[in-house]
């Protein structure tokens, strides 16, 4: 289903289910269609001192999941189905739920996506080889479509609880989506360094399911200050950021990267 030129008026919000300083996310139905709407905050034009880039999150994630659509890996359920978008629109009309925006200097806007109830992190709780493989398999055909997705965190990849057979990649507001006739080297061997992440998380999770306690892949579980560390966690390892880093490099050699850990029920829209 294609949701395209809608009306603010035409959204019903039934609940919150995410918000942050970048976005909230709703369980919305439009013309029918259940589906999530995340919207994203307004920017302006990029300032001098900004780097030569794209960087409109909205814009970001919005081109991303066009070309996973148009490349049919929404249809495999790789990533939740894209509908459409809400461009730069009024939210005066969808008061009180988009309260957060009515002030800002400039309108938000919105994407429209897939509802994918029952669904939670991957964490040794729930890890299978088969998942983990599919998460690979996953990640490579979003590559295919010369899109990196720049966020390959655990908190990113969702499994469905009552299904073994999906696994699912969200959150595209830090993506690249690259020109097939454009690409450089340098481009592609960002698609490599994030396929290899995946295989470094792989390679950790694996290391920790035995003792069932997160060591080596600790480092995929943490913010940057550490703060939200799980019950699962090994407490002996958790001693200083620094040194966490230290041995994730010395042992993926693949580049630090962070997430919030949490052993709790997510929706997929988490950021």
């Amino acid at each position: 289903m294609e949701l395209d030129d809608v009306r603010p008026a035409e959204v019903v919000f039934k609940k919150k289910l995410f918000a942050s300083e970048f976005s909230e996310i709703f369980l919305t139905v439009v013309r029918g269609q259940q589906c999530v709407m995340k919207v994203h905050h307004g920017r302006g034009p990029r300032r001098y001192y900004e780097p030569d880039r794209e960087l409109d999150i909205h814009i970001l994630e919005s081109t991303a999941y066009r070309r996973l659509k148009q490349r049919r890996i929404c249809e495999q359920g790789i990533v939740p189905r894209f509908f459409g978008t809400m461009d730069k629109f009024d939210p005066k009309p969808c008061q009180p739920y988009l309260r957060m925006f009515v002030n800002d200097e400039y309108p938000p806007s919105a994407i429209f996506l897939e509802y994918i109830p029952n669904l939670e992190m991957l964490g040794l709780n729930n890890y299978t080889q088969a998942r983990m493989n599919k998460f690979l398999e996953g990640i490579r055909e979003i590559h295919k479509a010369l899109v990196e997705h720049g966020d390959p965190k655990p908190r990113n990849m969702l499994i469905v609880k009552d299904d073994p057979e999906r696994v699912v990649w969200i959150d595209f507001n830090r993506a690249n989506t690259y020109d097939e006739h454009r690409i450089t080297d340098r481009e592609r061997a960002f698609l490599d360094e994030e396929e290899e992440t995946v295989e470094g998380l792989k390679m950790c999770l694996e290391a920790d399911l035995p003792k069932g306690r997160l060591k080596q892949a600790y480092i995929f579980y943490c913010n940057q200050s550490q703060s939200n560390a799980s019950d699962n966690l090994d407490d002996d390892y958790v001693a200083s950021r620094s040194e966490t880093i230290k041995v994730a490099q010395a042992s993926l050699a693949v580049g630090c990267y962070y997430a919030i850990f949490s052993s709790q029920r997510l929706c997929w829209c988490l950021l």
